[in-house]
């Protein structure tokens, strides 16, 4: 190959149609489950990812939005070898020094109007619960609906399929939640929030949003959260916002949500990914009159508040706050919005979505953007590939401005290379 500097070096020609691993993995799974590239990784540091050819790697999907404090983060790795010399490695929900102090930081991170924390494993898991706090909000303050946007995803279950992708998503179950109502989502500059589209107020229990739709980073038109906040607010209607992609100083403060205005004060969030860099763990964020609706809800699960997971994710949210880390962020954050904007006006690049460290190229077609990936992956950068036209990129919150140019860089030659396709 004879790629080689010093972020990435390319010694054998990476396998992208599947290894002997890979199939021999996919035999035990359904088809239905698998990487989209099925690129065998090896080890992951930092913002650089090995395989097993030896191939070094930039990562720009920090691995599916996870490792915002870097993979194998030197700090997060010395948290759990603690915690497990310390013979405390499950504790189901009885109460730990390790949970205590994990939702102590994170409530001290949190704006001072949250005050509760209902601790999960994955996100799909964190959404089922808002979900349920909404409906119990319905039916206490005697309303309906709930409203959400087409196109967006919020995991995966009966209750996520509800209120995500389309009014059909959850026809696989036969079970249809007509109090769920769906929007277009604003793909528009110009589109405005027009509640005349809306079921009467008094009958909305609440809004559910991404903070961005998530396979192209799709963010709402200026002006359109707060327009759907102040009506949400007026209507005594909970704002619910889905912030796994988003969260954790992505998009630069610690919630995505706080890009859209101070005023922006949602009911419920929605946590997980990038709360831990590493282990899994989850969470809803809210209030205390939301939270204790009903004592009875059951809203907890056998690994709430694993003591690996409390552990992972303490240690990460110590780093990432740090004023030193918050400060380079800052720095790459503008760095790594200049450098991806810069890449609008080439082949089939249709339009460039970028918040922090969080961007998409939007192509003319999905097997443009496909190609695309394929081609950085060659040369030793790793996106994120979503079979849609959009290549999405959210590298480590630790990747140094000089990486970031490089990657963009590479990521430049291969849309002008893949011009036919």
């Amino acid at each position: 190959m004879g790629i080689r500097t010093k972020y990435r070096f390319m010694v054998k020609r990476p396998n992208l149609h599947g290894s002997r691993l890979y199939r021999d993995i996919s035999s035990m799974e359904p088809k239905a489950v698998g990487p989209v590239v099925p690129l065998t990784w090896k080890k992951a540091v930092d913002f650089s990812v090995y395989d097993d050819k030896g191939n070094k790697y930039i990562d720009l999907t920090s691995g599916i939005f996870v490792a915002n404090a870097g993979h194998s983060n030197p700090h997060i790795k010395r948290a759990l070898k603690k915690q497990i010399d310390s013979d405390q490695m499950f504790s189901y929900n009885y109460p730990t020094r390790i949970k205590q102090q994990f939702l102590r930081k994170l409530l001290a991170i949190s704006p001072a109007y949250f005050d509760r924390v209902d601790l999960l494993m994955t996100g799909s898991e964190a959404v089922d619960v808002a979900y349920k706090l909404m409906k119990l909000w319905a039916s206490k303050h005697k309303r309906r609906y709930i409203i959400t946007f087409k196109g967006s995803y919020h995991g995966r279950g009966l209750s996520n399929d509800q209120i995500c992708g389309s009014p059909t998503k959850a026809d696989w179950s036969g079970v249809k939640d007509k109090d769920v109502k769906f929007l277009e989502f604003p793909y528009e500059a110009t589109e405005k929030f027009d509640p005349s589209r809306l079921p009467p107020p008094d009958q909305i229990a609440a809004f559910m949003l991404e903070t961005f739709q998530g396979w192209g980073a799709w963010f709402y038109p200026p002006g359109y959260i707060n327009k759907l906040y102040a009506f949400a607010k007026k209507a005594d209607a909970l704002v619910c916002f889905d912030e796994m992609q988003s969260g954790f100083y992505r998009l630069g403060p610690v919630y995505g949500y706080m890009t859209y205005g101070r005023e922006i004060q949602p009911d419920i969030i929605c946590v997980g990914k990038g709360i831990s860099s590493s282990l899994p763990v989850a969470a809803v964020i809210t209030r205390k009159e939301i939270a204790e609706m009903d004592p009875s809800a059951d809203l907890h699960g056998t690994h709430s508040g694993n003591p690996l997971c409390c552990a992972a994710a303490l240690a990460n949210l110590e780093f990432l706050s740090s004023p030193a880390q918050l400060a380079k962020m800052k720095a790459a954050s503008k760095v790594f919005e200049a450098e991806i904007s810069a890449l609008a006006g080439l082949p089939g690049v249709k339009r460039i979505n970028a918040r922090g460290m969080i961007a998409a190229l939007i192509f003319d077609s999905a097997d443009r953007a496909t190609a695309v990936v394929n081609e950085c992956i060659r040369n030793g950068v790793l996106p994120v590939c979503t079979r849609k036209n959009s290549v999405k990129l959210a590298p480590p919150l630790t990747m140094p401005p000089q990486v970031i140019r490089e990657a963009a860089g590479v990521l430049r030659d291969a849309v002008v290379k893949c011009e036919g396709t």
